[in-house]
Parts: C-alpha cells; structure tokens; sequence
C-alpha cells in the first residue's frame, strides 16, 4: 500500500506541474469563421498546439465572441484583454497614424510588392508594436480591392459623382480625387445601403463581395487593384515574455513555416472568389488605359500629402519605392 501511495503522489505531482507549465493564450480576430484570417488563425493555434508539446494552447474568438472590433484590437492586446490578435494594420491608424501607410493608392499592388515593402517597413512595424507591449509574430496580405457597382466602370467619366462606399479614409480620398462621391461606412452597412439605393456602389474585395453575395445587387465589377493591405498577429509582450525560451522558439517556427501558405490561400482566396462572382451573373470589367491613368496620378498625389503629416513614413516609401522601381 505504501508503495501505491507514493506512486499515486508522484503522478499527481507530475501531474500538477504539466498543468502549471500549460499556457492558455486568447486570439481575437475580427473576421467571421468562415474568413479566410480566421481559418488561419486556427490553423497556428492547431499548429502551436501540436510544436510545444500542448504547452501552449491558443484559443481563437471570432468576430463577437469577445466584443474586442478591429480597430480596438491593437489596444486590447497592449492591455492584455487579449493575448493575441488579428488585426489589419490600417485600423490602428488611430493609435499610431503611421500604420495607414499601406492604404496609399499605387503605393503597393499584390503579394510580390508587399513583401518588398515589409523588407522595409517590418522593422518600423516592430518598433511600433514593441512600444504598444506587443510582439508581430506574422503578417497576411487581402487581396487587393476593386469596384462593385450598378454601372460600368470603365473611364474616369464613369466615377463621376458616383456614390461609392469607401472602406477606410484613403480609399474615401483616392475615389474623392477621382471624381466621386464617397461615403464611408462599416461593412455591416452595406448591403442595406444598396437596397435603399443610398449608394451606387461598393469599394472592397471579391471576398467581402462575395461573402456579401453582392451580385444581388451589383452586376459589375472592376478590379481596380489600387493598393493591398494586411493583416498582422501579435502577441502580448508580458504572455511572451512569460514562455519559455523553448515554446517561444516553437511559436516562431510555426509562424515562419505557415506564413508562406497562407499568403498563398489569400491568392487563391482572391482567384476562387473571382470565379464565384462571374458564375452569379457578376460580369468583370477591364479599365482602360485612361482610368488607369487617373488612378495613379490621384494614387501618387496621396503620397506627397500622407509624408507632409507624417514626416516618418518619409523613408519608407522613399526606400521602398526606389526598390520596386516606382
């Protein structure tokens, strides 16, 4: 008997102190389950799971699960609401308005120029989130947005005085510059509002178009391609901090090993959602040279006035921009 006893104290010692190295950690993300962000952020949390041996467990809360919002979500982490987030960088524009970089018009089209311009910008980025007690652990481009609307757009004639709902204030400067009449409005927003014909179009990405089902509504689409934005995860500096050297070395291979597909399921995201569009009766225009044109002058005009009130984004686009030959 005394021999049993002293087993069972041993494994319930052992026992105990596998529950005091577990770490749980809290993961919000903004987007609704079926996001292409959310499916990879359950994907890491699985992943990290399995590298540190169960030692830490991440758990994703989706879109209202939590009431932390996009915009709030840098702030939350930084507080420890959370432990971790997802988030797009541009929403924290409130908190740091160097983080509406990415949202200038032609500054940075596709995956390729991303990746470029994080080369540059990344060590910013981590300045910033080092400063907001928080650790970026991978990025995740959306694909770039385009026009949905109830009328071809194909000129810069055809924006003229269109109502155009803008998804965040550079895009409601770009549109403003070419000639129409944005609003800006939260996404929920939408579709209401093109019922009641408030507006005649929707600026944004054939996932929210087709997530949407915008085709109800909209009958063309023009994949105007003016900038790309991204989404970044982050960690709390003080959860961090209180890993071991060993589980934070895992988390940092998970990240480096799934940041290359995920980048890829964004591509093919966009690609698939495309083909969703023109199977509902979507069709998808080619703009021409002309509208072209217009978009980039009024897409580097922005540039100039975004370092003229914010003088540190200066030698980002400056440095980045001489590496992609822009």
């Amino acid at each position: 008997m005394a021999i049993l006893y002293r087993l069972a104290l041993a494994v319930a010692t052992l026992s105990a102190g596998t529950a005091a190295a577990q770490t749980t950690l809290d993961f919000s993300t903004p987007w609704g389950e079926n996001n292409f962000q959310a499916k990879a952020a359950r994907e890491f949390a699985r992943s990290v799971g399995e590298a540190t041996d169960g030692n830490v467990q991440i758990n994703v809360l989706n879109a209202g699960e939590i009431g932390v919002s996009g915009s709030q979500s840098m702030a939350a982490v930084e507080t420890g609401i959370v432990q971790m987030a997802d988030f797009l960088l541009f929403q924290q524009a409130g908190e740091e308005r160097l983080l509406a970089i990415d949202t200038l018009p032609y500054l940075i089209q596709g995956q390729e120029e991303m990746a470029a311009f994080l080369e540059v910008a990344s060590p910013v980025f981590d300045e910033i989130a080092a400063r907001h007690n928080q650790k970026i652990l991978y990025y995740v481009p959306w694909p770039s947005p385009g026009l949905f609307s109830e009328f071809e757009i194909s000129t810069p004639e055809d924006l003229q005085g269109r109502r155009i709902r803008a998804f965040n204030p550079g895009s409601f400067e770009f549109l403003r510059r070419l000639g129409a009449a944005p609003l800006e409005m939260p996404w929920g927003d939408v579709v209401p509002a093109l019922a009641a014909g408030t507006i005649d179009g929707v600026a944004t990405s054939t996932s929210s178009g087709v997530i949407g089902k915008l085709w109800d509504m909209t009958p063309y689409f023009s994949p105007l391609q003016w900038s790309t934005s991204t989404d970044v995860v982050t960690v709390n500096l003080d959860a961090w901090n209180a890993l071991s050297e060993e589980d934070q070395a895992a988390i940092e291979g998970v990240a480096e090993t799934l940041v290359a597909k995920f980048w890829a399921q964004s591509a093919a995201e966009d690609a698939a959602n495309t083909e969703i569009l023109i199977e509902n009766g979507i069709t998808v225009l080619t703009p021409q040279d002309s509208l072209k044109a217009a978009m980039y002058e009024a897409g580097r005009g922005m540039w100039d006035t975004y370092i003229g009130r914010i003088p540190a984004a200066e030698p980002i686009i400056r440095e980045y921009a001489a590496a992609v030959g822009k």
